[in-house]
Parts: structure tokens; sequence; C-alpha cells
């Protein structure tokens, strides 16, 4: 039995109980993390309770949460009214899971940004029951009241608790009938539409590249001198602002340590004494991207349900004989994925070395280029723009699907809007709408970024590429 909530308005709530059920909601797995949102509300309830919520506008948020400053223009930086969006839409989620008894509520009213707290009394519980149930439960305790048989009153209990038991076994077996039919819809490829089409209609499995793009570590007393004769030497000044990023015990001097565990030394938390000078050196093959490595686990939760497989490589061992072969998914962009580059035909987007995105063929409405933005305070990135981009193989018989942010955000990104069912709806339904989706294409994605995670993913333009030139 599911309890609802009648909503009733009140002007005159108490404020301690207010206060009390925005703590609740801000500490609640919806927004705990959530750093810029909750600073949002804060912002926005102390006005309220400071009677003085309708003085709120962009203005005021974006200088006071946003860090704007005086030449903010609202009309060209929309950040407050994307904000003020995902919070409702976070409300909403809340209130509907965790927050879905809470006797207080929290609403921003479309059109601004003046809370209004109301209050929501519970109903009286809906009885779930069946008509036949319901008659003989009634006749069973009619009969035990009659003839005060204590027997008789036992034997009815019986008998509704056994007809309670058939109803839930009757429900849960519905759910589960549900659960097999959507399982099994899952397993058919024409389920992902055009985008998916060619890759799990294959019968060999695609390639997924994972980036390993080139890093600099610590060298350690135990690298060979193969090594190490490249490495490079630390001067004081990057010593002295290293030390505190990589350097865990004050009493340490970074030059009697030889740097955070790398591929050779010992378990997290151990130490390599040295008697040298910091040196680097550049090593291949030891890491990839947080937004790559969050792009494989979507790709291969799309696969597992459509009854799929994939073989995963590093993009330092893929071969020209493995693309003939195989449809490759590419994770990461020119940067990152030195394949990425090596594929390269007519295309309408291309990455530039400005960590930009440059539009080569505009559409009306479309920029010339699209430059990820950072917050001026923190130097956080706060906008990211990711391709998705699907063309000819090596040769015309396989594709290549990369998937590539100017940073890693946007890789993860990219991914994700392949693979969530609504993002790949919208994109499936912009390739069809205008008759036969086309075979090769190119997808741009702006990214809000928040504390390092992807929040906000908009499809700004598709572009169709033309076949592979014989």
């Amino acid at each position: 039995m599911k309890a609802h909530m009648a909503e009733q308005s009140s002007q005159a709530l108490p404020p301690d109980d207010v206060r009390q059920a925005l703590e609740s909601l801000l500490s609640s797995k919806h927004f705990v993390n959530a750093h810029k949102k909750k600073e949002f509300l804060r912002l926005i309830c102390d006005f309220y309770f400071e009677g003085r919520a309708q003085e709120l506008n962009e203005y005021i948020i974006g200088y006071d949460v946003f860090g704007r400053d005086s030449d903010y223009n609202p009309s060209d930086d929309p950040i407050v009214r994307v904000f003020a969006h995902e919070i409702r839409k976070k409300l909403e989620a809340y209130y509907t899971n965790e927050g879905a008894n809470d006797p207080i509520r929290l609403e921003i009213p479309a059109g601004g940004y003046q809370p209004v707290f109301t209050r929501h009394l519970p109903e009286p519980e809906e009885e779930i029951s069946a008509p036949i149930v319901a008659a003989e439960l009634q006749h069973e305790i009619e009969t035990a009241r009659q003839r005060l048989s204590i027997g008789k009153l036992v034997a009815g209990l019986v008998v509704v608790g056994l007809l309670i038991i058939v109803i839930v076994l009757a429900l849960s077996n519905r759910q589960l009938q549900r659960a097999v039919t959507e399982i099994e819809a899952a397993k058919d490829p024409a389920v992902y539409g055009e985008v998916w089409a060619s890759f799990l209609g294959d019968k060999n499995p695609p390639l997924v590249i994972l980036s390993n793009p080139p890093v600099l570590r610590f060298v350690n007393p135990s690298d060979p001198e193969a090594l190490t004769k490249d490495s490079i030497p630390l001067t004081p000044e990057a010593v002295e602002l290293l030390k505190d990023e990589f350097v865990t015990n004050p009493e340490v001097s970074i030059k009697e340590t030889g740097g955070p565990a790398g591929d050779n030394q010992g378990p997290p938390g151990s130490r390599v004494v040295t008697e040298q000078t910091p040196r680097l050196i550049v090593r291949k093959n030891i890491l990839t991207g947080m937004g790559e490595a969050i792009g494989l686990h979507y790709l291969t939760d799309l696969f597992r349900k459509a009854n799929r497989n994939i073989l995963l490589k590093q993009s330092r061992t893929l071969s020209a004989e493995d693309l003939k072969m195989h449809n490759v998914i590419m994770l990461g962009g020119v940067w990152v994925n030195e394949w990425s580059a090596k594929l390269t035909r007519k295309e309408d987007f291309v990455f530039t070395g400005k960590a930009t995105i440059e539009n080569r063929n505009p559409h009306p409405g479309e920029e010339r280029e699209y430059i990820p933005q950072f917050d001026g305070r923190t130097g956080n990135l706060i906008v990211d723009y990711a391709l998705i981009t699907v063309k000819p193989n090596i040769s015309d018989a396989n594709k290549v699907m990369l998937l590539a942010g100017v940073y890693s955000q946007g890789t993860e990104a990219a991914a994700e809007y392949v693979t969530n069912k609504n993002y790949l709806d919208h994109l499936n339904g912009r390739l069809t709408q205008s008759g036969e989706a086309p075979r090769y294409f190119q997808a741009l994605l702006k990214v809000g970024v928040e504390n390092g995670i992807p929040t906000t993913i908009s499809l700004l333009a598709l572009h169709e590429l033309p076949p592979a030139e014989p």
C-alpha cells in the first residue's frame, strides 16, 4: 500500500520547520555533492527567510553564486537559468523518491527564482484489493461474528491470509513478466535505432579502443637505466610547487622521496627514499582518462543488455589488421588516442591544436569555433564540447564510431549520449526526421560540467558526412 500526499499551501509555515525541511533536502543524495546547486538554494532561501524573495533575479544569483562581475549579461550567459532548470529536475526526483513523505516541500516556479514552501498532508492509504477478495473477507468476518466460533474465526483468517498471498504472488509474477519482457526487448538491435544498427547487427564483436596517453611520472630508484637515461630533472621552483601535491608526510622533503606510487613501486602508502633531485620520465601505457573509463562502462552496459560482446584494446596496441576485421568504437580524441588522428577524412567538425572544435561547414545559426569555458576564479572546467563521429573504417565494409570531447568530461558525455535511452531516442529521431538515416554523420554536443562531472548534455548540430571516397 502506498500513501499519497495532499498538497496544502501555507503562507505562514513555522520558520524552524521550513529550515529543517531545507536541511533535509540539501543533505540528500540528490544535492549533497552538488555544491553549486546547494549554494543556489541557500541563497534564494536566505532571501526568503529575510522577507526579500521578491528581489531575486539573475544578476544577484549570477554575482553571488557564480562569481560573475559587473559586465555580466544574462542574455549572453544563461548559467543561472540552466542551473535553475537542473535544480527543478533534482527537486522533482527528490520528492518522487527520497523525500516522498516530507511534510514540507520546496518549489521554484518556472519564470522566476522565488522559493515557495508548501505543506503536504498524507491522505488515507488506498487499499489494493480485488472485489472478490473484499467479498470473501467480509463474508468470513460476518460468519465468525454470527457464530462466535473461535475455530471459524481462525479458519476465516487463514482463508483471508491465503487470498492475500495469492494476490501478492500474482502481482509479483506480473512484475517479473514485465521485467523479463523488457530484458528480451533490449536484445533486439532495432531497439537501439540507426546509431547502433551496424555495430549490433555484425556477427563479429566491435573493438572498443581505450585511450592511453603519454604521462609524466617520478623516477623510482628501481627504474632501469633504459627508462631513466632521458629523464627530466625538476627545478627547485618545480619541486616547491609539486611537493604539496605528492608528499603526504610534512616531515619528508620531496627531495627524499621518489614521488607517488608508480608502476614499479610498492603498495600505496609506502615510501621510496632517494638522495637525488626528483626527475620525471614519460610513460605511455599506465593511465587512461576518467571520462574514457566511465564511457567504457556505459558501452559495456549497453552491449550486455543487447546480449552482445565487445573486445577491448589499448590504442597503442591497435593494428591496421584489427581495423579491417571489426567495427571500431574509439574513446578519446586526437590528444589521447593516437588512432583518432590516423583515421582522418573529410569531416565538418575537427579538433584543433588550440583545444577547440572547428566547424568547417557552418550551417545557419552555427558557430565556426566552439571553445570550452572555465571558471575564472577556480580554473575548473564548466563547459566542454564533444563529437560523436560515425565514419568509414579503413574500408567501407566497417564503421568507426569516435566518442571524443575536447576534455575527458566531454568524452564521458558523448558515451552517455549514445547509450542513454532518452538521449539515444532523440539522436535517432534527428537522424531519421528527413527520411532515411545517413550512413555517416557527426553530432556536436555541448556539455555542462560541475566539479569535474558532466551534468547537462545538449545536441547543438548534426551533419551528414559524404560516403567514403573510392
